[in-house]
């Protein structure tokens, strides 16, 4: 005599209680949210790195092309030009004329403390062009010095006329780019060039 198997009732047949769903929903997003905030963390880490090098590179054409200016300029006039501790400074910007030998040439810096931006404007026969050097400048400062690797104590004439004293120059600024709504990744700019050309005698 054969017997055939029975199938299980609907009471016998077993699924997920709500309990156990709620659990597993609950595993699932404590490892969701896991995985999101290294995700997040990671991105952050990349763009603050692509913001270091971009302002790293940026700085270093900056500094470049002041330096190349500075160096050559015939004459330096220094904009709201102020003393502190024996320095004359500006955090506003300065002009630059040149020798005739370089044609009717002016190249102004400023620095727009609403934008954040320091801009080289050059005038050269008539012809004026502006260019964004640095972006995101939450502090700017150009000092001059009298001599070389040293403050100086003294000066003659008006503050913003530094060409019969001033042999050296520095410019220092700090760099803010924002990364996840936060300001937190920042670069400071600290470079002294020499004056070469502006004049110096008495």
């Amino acid at each position: 005599m054969t017997t055939t198997p029975t199938r299980p009732t609907v009471s016998e047949k077993r699924g997920f209680t709500l309990f156990e769903l709620m659990i597993s929903m609950g595993i699932l997003m404590i490892a969701l949210a896991s995985i999101t905030g290294t995700f997040m963390a990671f991105a952050k880490s990349s763009v603050s790195v692509g913001e270091y090098v971009e302002m790293s590179h940026g700085s270093r054409m900056a500094l470049e092309i002041f330096s190349r200016d500075i160096r050559s300029a015939e004459t330096v006039e220094v904009l709201n030009a102020a003393k502190a501790d024996g320095v004359v400074y500006t955090e506003r910007g300065i002009d630059l004329t040149f020798p005739s030998y370089h044609g009717d040439r002016e190249v102004r810096y400023r620095y727009n403390t609403t934008s954040d931006i320091l801009f080289r404007i050059e005038i050269y026969d008539g012809i004026k062009s502006r260019r964004e050097l640095l972006s995101g400048v939450r502090v700017f400062k150009i000092q001059f010095f009298e001599t070389p690797g040293s403050d100086f104590t003294s000066i003659s004439g008006p503050l913003a006329s530094v060409d019969r004293w001033a042999k050296s120059v520095q410019l220092d600024a700090e760099l803010v780019r924002t990364v996840m709504a936060l300001d937190n990744t920042d670069y400071i700019i600290s470079a002294r060039f020499m004056m070469r050309n502006v004049d110096n005698s008495d």
